[in-house]
């Protein structure tokens, strides 16, 4: 294959992380186009590489089962219906394998660290010491506002980049 479908396999999937991680952070939302690319790149690079059936059917188990545990939060008002969207996306992109259980543990515990982190800026102590032009900005509002929603896609594009690793796509086209 082509040196530039090697760096297609290498950059599409963490680039696409960085919009989510963008987008989810200063609105609030995670655009369906942006996860119906992320789900779409990984079908193509999957046909382009021509893996096995089989794996490819293990693959879209892996996404079914992370868009109904995804969606099972968003019923429990634990998580936006985008960031369910996008952890089944990224999820399609590592297969039913041991590393998908490190994709949801290193989401888990980067959206711990993350939740922590905007309790501390959302404490009234913080509120305070922030500039008033600060405040006056939409985006700051949302995010550091006590009552606002997490924007949980922070850390799952986060555990996306930290843990892809585009050798198994490589391997296949050599």
């Amino acid at each position: 294959m082509s040196d530039l479908f090697s760096i297609f396999i290498k950059f599409f999937f963490p680039t696409m992380m960085v919009g989510v991680i963008i987008y989810d952070f200063f609105t609030l939302t995670i655009p369906n186009t942006l996860n119906f690319l992320i789900f779409i790149g990984f079908i193509f690079i999957a046909f382009m590489t021509g893996i096995s059936l089989v794996d490819f059917g293990w693959h879209m188990l892996a996404c079914f089962v992370a868009l109904t545990f995804g969606f099972t939060l968003f019923a429990f008002n634990m998580f936006g219906g985008g960031d369910a969207k996008s952890l089944a996306a990224s999820v399609t992109w590592f297969g039913w394998q041991p590393q998908t259980v490190e994709l949801l543990l290193a989401t888990a515990i980067l959206g711990g660290v993350f939740a922590v982190f905007l309790l501390i800026m959302r404490s009234q102590l913080v509120q305070y010491l922030l500039p008033i032009k600060l405040t006056n900005i939409q985006w700051v509002r949302a995010i550091f506002t006590p009552q606002a929603r997490m924007p949980y896609g922070v850390a799952i594009g986060a555990a996306g980049i930290w843990l892809y690793s585009p050798d198994k796509w490589l391997a296949l086209i050599q």
